[in-house]
């Protein structure tokens, strides 16, 4: 069975993601990595065997391992739950099993959680037995349910006047609206009473410069750079949102035959254009995978991203 909605719908018709006694196979796509744990954290925990998940990421789960655990006597008297994350990048024989194999789930859960769509949910989301859903982007007129769903989620009542403002000032993506309303919650000021000029001083006491940044590393200014993006290393969701940025920046580094389709490049473009000159795909490539690292880490709120960061610092110097 497959449903879609906007995610205060989800949270109105599904509000603990699963469906309480309804075991078996699930689906889950969420576009924002952000409202996906927000919905990922809601399962109650007596829903589960145990109180809690086994969460495991593509590269964990093979062939081998589903015939081990999901046609063996233990698994079934273990009672154990399953969580698999980014699961758009399971293996093909992976796939395949879960697609066509019968496998007799009994009181358990396996839910296999996406971040991109692919040909696997497409099928997934097409057979009965299979309870698949899909958290669908907001129209743009709807940013102000988006500011509201996630205010509520958070537990921050804002008020009606001060959401707006944020809605029609800051970018519209539930990461950005989560990371302000962390920083507002830190005021030390109750919620209902933060007024606008509060919202703008902290706004710009802590505004994160995604574009001035990877014009420093695209200018191979290297030392600015780190010096700039280090303080920033324990805001989390900031790290992951920019390493993200700067893995897609790379790409289109990497081949800027993408502007021949637009009739006015921008001023980001013509960058792009100028700084891809400084680089040989071999550096570019390098890069890809340090910053791709770099989101891991900032994912796992791993103080080695501090230290490698530190480390590009130091070596800096002597480039």
């Amino acid at each position: 069975m497959f449903s879609s909605f906007f995610p205060w719908e989800f949270k109105n018709n599904y509000p603990h993601l699963l469906q309480e006694g309804k075991h078996g196979l699930y689906a889950f796509s969420c576009y924002d990595p952000f409202l996906e744990k927000i919905f990922l954290n809601s399962v109650p925990s007596h829903y589960l065997d145990g109180g809690k998940w086994s969460v495991l990421n593509p590269q964990d789960v093979t062939v081998a391992w589903l015939e081990d655990n999901l046609k063996t006597l233990d698994f079934f008297s273990s009672g154990q739950s399953y969580k698999v994350l980014m699961s758009e990048h399971l293996s093909a024989p992976v796939q395949e099993f879960l697609l066509e194999e019968d496998v007799d789930w009994g009181s358990r859960y396996f839910l296999l959680s996406f971040q991109k769509e692919n040909k696997f949910f497409d099928k997934l989301k097409k057979k009965e037995e299979v309870q698949s859903y899909k958290i669908k982007t907001p129209n743009f007129w709807d940013y102000d349910k988006l500011m509201k769903f996630i205010c509520e989620q958070m537990s921050l009542p804002l008020s009606y006047k001060a959401q707006t403002y944020l809605v029609e000032n800051i970018p519209s993506e539930a990461s950005e609206y989560i990371h302000v309303l962390k920083k507002l919650a830190l005021l030390g000021k109750p919620m209902g009473q933060i007024d606008i000029e509060d919202i703008k001083a902290e706004w710009e006491k802590d505004k994160f410069d995604t574009f001035g940044l990877a014009k420093l590393w695209g200018s191979k200014k290297f030392q600015s750079f780190y010096k700039k993006l280090i303080p920033f290393v324990n805001d989390h969701i900031e790290m992951i949102k920019f390493f993200n940025f700067m893995q897609s920046h790379i790409l289109k580094m990497s081949d800027t035959s993408y502007m021949a389709a637009k009739a006015r490049p921008s001023k980001y473009d013509k960058e792009i254009e100028l700084h891809s000159r400084m680089w040989s795909g071999a550096e570019l490539r390098d890069e890809l995978k340090f910053f791709g690292n770099c989101e891991i880490l900032a994912k796992q709120k791993s103080a080695e991203l501090g230290h490698q960061l530190k480390l590009r610092l130091i070596d800096s110097y002597h480039k």
